[in-house]
């Protein structure tokens, strides 16, 4: 197993107890302590791509409110895709199945964002506000009237654009969830973000997305999902230095193995 390169040893994750995984068992879960999800007052999402399953399984654990950001998901989109695939099985092109799946989507969306614990918006998340369709996060927040949040992001690689501002904010998030994409095209752009980051968390966990591949010679995934909690909660220095945790993490493609992480 090839060691992550020491210039990267800023990565080593703090052991913390209670660690779960919310959401499905493979692609769309992400690992947090379970005490903030019973010690926040809601959920910030950034990024939902029709899997609700991530903020499904915080409702039930927590009771929560739920804010949730995606510019790119709406019925539209969904009825389109259903109305093809019927179309093609009409023509004896496709399965049953494949309509019936396109129309569980359709049915899945309508009732997650209907749900009395969320409230949807169909707006991109942005540093800069120019348009109708783009919000950012000193928006966000006083419109979620949250004090004590958790906040997850995967926004497929504008997370680097939006990190200053989140930090401004940071005495009302004491857990983040970050999915950071195309790391090897933004290899300064992340270790700076990351230093930003850990001057008021540390961080706890991290998997790497076997959707896509190791970084040679760094020896860390180009999509890698990082959970932050606040220094203050950190009771130790006691490192994890091997990923990914038994039990606990699961491969994003579970066709393939997962990718495996090991620091000095």
């Amino acid at each position: 197993m090839n060691l992550v390169s020491s210039e990267f040893n800023f990565l080593k994750p703090v052991k913390f107890s209670s660690l779960i995984r919310l959401g499905n068992k493979y692609d769309g879960g992400y690992i947090l302590p379970e005490y903030f999800i019973k010690n926040s007052d809601g959920l910030i999402s950034f990024g939902y791509g029709y899997d609700p399953s991530f903020e499904n399984d915080y409702i039930k654990k927590s009771n929560n409110k739920v804010l949730i950001f995606d510019h790119t998901c709406n019925y539209i989109t969904l009825v389109k895709k259903l109305l093809k695939y019927f179309k093609r099985f009409l023509l004896f092109k496709k399965k049953f199945k494949d309509v019936a799946y396109h129309f569980n989507n359709l049915k899945r969306h309508h009732k997650f964002i209907k749900s009395e614990n969320v409230t949807f918006f169909k707006k991109k998340i942005v540093k800069n506000i120019i348009n109708n369709n783009e919000i950012n996060i000193d928006k966000i927040i006083p419109l979620s009237n949250f004090q004590n949040l958790v906040l997850k992001c995967d926004i497929e690689g504008s997370e680097y654009e939006i990190i200053d501002n989140v930090l401004k904010h940071e005495e009302l998030i004491n857990c983040i969830i970050i999915e950071f994409h195309q790391i090897d095209l933004n290899l300064i752009s992340f270790k700076s973000n990351l230093n930003k980051l850990l001057n008021f968390y540390q961080i706890i966990h991290l998997h790497g997305n076997n959707h896509n591949p190791i970084i040679e010679d760094l020896n860390i995934p180009s999509t890698l999902e990082i959970t932050f909690v606040k220094k203050r909660f950190i009771k130790n220095e006691e490192f994890i230095k091997k990923f990914p945790i038994d039990g606990l993490d699961q491969p994003n493609n579970p066709f393939i193995p997962d990718h495996k992480i090991c620091f000095a």
